[in-house]
């Protein structure tokens, strides 16, 4: 089979391939296959009818925590992360909104000091930082 050019889609599930070997870090697919514990000659009989192992990705993306995505397409993605002047300038904008809605009376309570408000916006910035991992694991 590898003597032959492969098709387009064949190729898309070569590459699938190639991307779970290197997660796996292993050489070829015959020691992925070993590896993963599935049936001999399953990679290739994937490759030459071109069909994309959706089960396979999703268990590998799921034990390995790499997402679905970039094992079937090969995106490499990149996870927004709060630190540093982004950190600052999301705190300094929260801390400004909660303000506001404590002036518009929304927020309501005797304790609106700026340690107070600080410590709110701690709790979104802690929310913000999941929220931010869990999109970068759908996408």
């Amino acid at each position: 089979m590898f003597n032959q050019t492969l098709s387009t889609e064949q190729q898309h599930v070569s590459d699938i391939f190639m991307r779970l070997c290197t997660l796996c870090q292993v050489q070829n697919n015959l020691e992925l296959e070993q590896h993963l514990s599935l049936q001999r000659g399953f990679c290739e009989q994937s490759i030459e009818l071109a069909t994309v192992p959706y089960e396979l990705i999703d268990k590998v993306a799921k034990a390995s925590e790499v997402s679905f995505d970039s094992l079937l397409n090969g995106n490499n993605q990149t996870t927004a992360t709060l630190d540093g002047p982004v950190l600052e300038a999301v705190s300094n904008g929260i801390i400004k909104s909660i303000k506001k809605l404590s002036m518009a009376g929304i927020i309501k309570g005797e304790n609106q000091t700026q340690e107070a408000l600080s410590q709110l916006a701690d709790i979104q910035l802690k929310q913000i930082a999941k929220e931010l991992k869990i999109q970068s694991q759908v996408k």
